[in-house]
């Protein structure tokens, strides 16, 4: 698990050569498991003593790895240094100014820091960690992402992920509760700070029957409002609501599919289920699935263009 950004301890040391060779490692990953030395020393138009010296002390940094077995010098990034190619693209862009070294949140796969704009807004940078921390078989999460794409890195895929969740915020930002986006660079994405607890931090006494169950209707009609514009969540849980002095906001929208999407009437299915079997779990909160669905089926039938009659037995036997 990463603890603290790495990159930001590097870059006070980092130079503008140093920038521009850690960014020629990142654009020959995609021709080169390893980069050769000279590859980088052409794309950062230094000669090759340079690079390798520059790139020796990038290596103590951690920003970069080298491999000398394999008949020539090679290079990757990290995601240390892909961490200070993010952080440096946002900082020039005039999106961030400073980031905390100090963690606001810890996921599966992603970690988010507390940051400030240069108008001293105060915003949350997600970094994901696809891949870094992820084993391969939690990382199938989303598979859907990458199947048609030939190129696997994992960095590759913490970006097409930071962009994913990016792309779902500024649709269904206008439409429901979700954290408002800002702006996303390769792995990472910035947006609008939450003042706010997880559902998941509560402690079950911190909740009566009633107040759950206010909460737990507040949460399903937002997310029937996201269905019928045409997205599922698909792991949608009590770790992705938030309790905020304005009622709940739906977090972490990397793996979202739209409802044309063959697999997303059963993950909408288990979306509910989970909901409704935590709520009942924790706080005694009874809603019956077979008394919810239906406004959710007919909602993803919608946003399809279809008319889809509910069946009882789907009902009873889900």
């Amino acid at each position: 698990m990463v603890s603290k950004l790495l990159a930001l301890e590097a870059y006070p040391a980092l130079r503008d050569l140093d920038f521009r060779i850690l960014r020629g490692v990142e654009l020959k990953m995609r021709h080169y498991k390893w980069v050769p030395l000279e590859e980088i020393a052409r794309f950062s138009r230094v000669d090759v003593e340079t690079a390798s010296f520059r790139l020796g002390k990038l290596d103590d940094l951690s920003l970069i790895r080298r491999r000398s077995d394999m008949g020539y010098i090679g290079y990757q990034l990290t995601i240390h240094g892909y961490d200070a190619l993010a952080i440096r693209a946002l900082s020039r862009k005039g999106i961030i100014e400073a980031i905390s070294t100090a963690q606001i949140g810890v996921g599966k796969d992603a970690d988010v820091y507390a940051a400030i704009t240069p108008s001293g807004e105060r915003v949350a940078v997600k970094f994901n960690r696809i891949g870094g921390r992820t084993a391969s078989r939690r990382a199938t999460y989303h598979s859907h992402v990458f199947a048609d794409k030939r190129h696997t890195s994992w960095l590759y895929i913490s970006r097409l992920i930071a962009r994913k969740e990016y792309e779902a915020l500024v649709l269904l930002s206008p439409i429901a509760r979700v954290p408002r986006p800002i702006a996303w660079n390769r792995h990472v994405l910035v947006m609008e700070f939450i003042e706010g607890k997880e559902l998941a931090e509560l402690r079950d006494h911190e909740l009566g029957e009633n107040e759950a169950g206010e909460i737990l209707d507040e949460v399903l009609d937002e997310y029937l409002k996201i269905v019928k514009f045409g997205i599922v969540h698909s792991d949608m849980s009590e770790f992705n609501i938030v309790l905020t002095g304005d009622g709940v906001l739906l977090i972490d929208w990397a793996q979202y599919i739209p409802t044309a999407h063959p697999e997303s009437y059963e993950l909408l299915k288990r979306d509910i289920t989970v909901l409704l079997n935590a709520f009942r779990r924790r706080w005694g909160v009874k809603r019956e699935f077979k008394e919810v669905w239906p406004a959710f089926e007919e909602a993803w039938s919608e946003s399809r263009g279809e008319e889809r009659k509910v069946q009882v037995e789907e009902v009873e036997g889900w």
